[in-house]
């Protein structure tokens, strides 16, 4: 009894939360200021804070106020605080402001420079590829601004047309999440997401409630939900407690990224490989799969204080795909070698080697194409659609056709009924000169029958013509996704089991 009491009675909880204030913030101004509040009041109370850090408070300081200045539109000012901030405390998102407010203030080289210089912090940024095109519309201002005349003594310089071409950029707020032990792994919202990192990390979070995972080998995972702001820095300080119940588990693949199942597939995947986190102790079923590659099923045994890691191979699958996508698609037919696969947009699975492929829609002409499906490689048909030449005029001259067809045909019978009416008077004896009208009118009929049918036949030829005749066909834009992604392995190193105790 009394070693239980040791383990769980010192076994310590606490978060520590700091909003930007230059010193210790209670829980009224923590609450006023609307980000600072633990979200689960049955958190237990920190029974101690983190070691003040003197450059991290004065580098806050310089933060606050550059944004006081930033939002009075005092640019420069604002600008020179964030780089003094950064000078106390080097985080990324520091050098980030410096630039938006040099920017907003129109000194582009300076602004130009601060991206730069964050990225070069900060190679691994989200925002990597906005804040490259940023620059690249920062650089043609430059250009324009040092193209314009100098302005008269007195006169305000001109701001380039390229300027309204960049929308307006807003400064970051920080985020710093420490935890004790040091370099517990992070997660945000599920740990499907994968890691975010691990402790201590610092970067920039969107303005809106976001839960923090927290978990470490050996200790308890901790969850919280925070409140990141656009003009805040908040620390984040969470003590994890030591948990000798269940056992702490790391499931790995050779594929980064497979689904991890425990248990019950139909429930979802618990999470990605590389996995980690505690698990009851027993038998348990763990699934690894990925698109590509074939899933495997294994069986481990968990022990209450173990660690224990399983390295999983997953074989990669021996067919490829042939997937047709697009809106424009919708409601077609994909045929592989003549057989119906699926209805499009979809996927259909095809052995390795050149196949015979073509995608039909109503109203369209056709896309066929031979295409060459590589093993678990996903290739993708985007058809660009032609559409069928229009049927009226077809339905025209066959309408034309028919009316002299029949024409003739009447034409014909009155000739003939004619023809008729003179052979049987000549028959009955009755005297027939050239003089008798029937002989004439014989005569229109039946040339009026042959034009009729004349008419007909060409007008029946136009139709079938147009009826038969086709559009330029369908194309089809392709790409290939290789669904198998190169091994990684263990961090640290690779194994198929390794087992511990703590």
């Amino acid at each position: 009894m009394i070693r239980a009491c040791s383990i769980v009675g010192c076994a310590t909880l606490w978060v520590a939360w700091v909003v930007t204030t230059a010193g210790p913030v209670s829980a009224q101004e923590a609450g006023a200021e609307g980000a600072a509040a633990p979200a689960a009041s049955s958190a237990p109370p920190a029974t101690a804070a983190p070691v003040a850090d003197a450059e991290l408070q004065a580098a806050k300081a310089e933060f606050e106020e550059a944004q006081r200045l930033f939002i009075k539109e005092q640019f420069d000012g604002a600008a020179a605080k964030f780089v003094s901030a950064y000078e106390k405390k080097p985080y990324a998102a520091f050098l980030f402001n410096a630039a938006v407010a040099y920017e907003r203030s129109q000194r582009w080289e300076l602004a130009i420079d601060y991206f730069e210089r964050y990225l070069d912090r900060n190679a691994e940024a989200k925002d990597k590829r906005d804040v490259e095109l940023r620059l690249q519309g920062l650089r043609r201002v430059l250009a324009a601004s040092q193209a314009q005349p100098t302005p008269e003594p007195g006169q305000a310089p001109v701001a380039p047309a390229e300027v309204a071409m960049l929308p307006a950029l807003e400064t970051k707020g920080l985020v710093i999440i420490d935890s004790k032990p040091k370099g517990a792994t992070i997660y945000l919202e599920d740990k499907k997401n994968g890691p975010l990192g691990t402790t201590q990390w610092e970067g920039s979070l969107e303005p809106r409630p976001v839960k923090v995972i927290l978990e470490s080998k050996g200790f308890k995972p901790e969850t919280r939900l925070i409140h990141p702001r656009p003009d805040k820095i908040l620390e984040v300080y969470i003590a994890l407690s030591e948990e000798h119940f269940l056992g702490w588990v790391e499931i790995a693949s050779n594929v980064a990224g497979a689904d991890v199942f425990l248990d019950k597939k139909e429930i979802g995947a618990i999470g990605r490989t590389p996995y980690t986190g505690h698990i009851k102790p027993g038998n348990h079923t763990v699934w690894v799969e990925k698109a590509g590659y074939g899933t495997v099923k294994k069986e481990i045994v968990v022990e209450p204080g173990t660690a224990t890691t399983h390295m999983i191979d997953l074989e990669k699958l021996s067919v490829g795909w042939v997937a047709v996508v697009g809106k424009k698609s919708r409601g077609g037919k994909l045929y592989v070698d003549d057989k119906l696969a699926c209805t499009t947009p979809c996927q259909a699975e095809a052995m390795p080697g050149s196949h015979q492929v073509r995608v039909e829609l109503a109203g369209m002409e056709d896309y066929e194409a031979t295409l060459e499906v590589k093993q678990a490689v996903q290739t993708l048909v985007e058809v660009q659609w032609s559409p069928e030449p229009p049927r009226g005029r077809a339905w025209t001259t066959a309408v034309i056709s028919a009316l002299f067809l029949g024409g003739g045909v009447y034409a014909g019978l009155q000739s003939q009924d004619r023809e008729k009416g003179l052979k049987d008077d000549i028959k009955a004896g009755a005297l027939i000169d050239n003089n008798d009208p029937r002989v004439q009118e014989g005569k229109i009929w039946a040339i009026g029958a042959n034009v009729a049918f004349g008419i007909s036949a060409i007008t029946g030829i136009m139709s079938v013509y147009n009826f038969l005749r086709s559009g330029p066909p369908s194309q089809g834009e392709l790409d290939e996704k290789n669904i198998a992604i190169t091994p990684v392995g263990l961090p640290g190193g690779g194994g198929l089991f390794a087992t511990g105790r703590f």
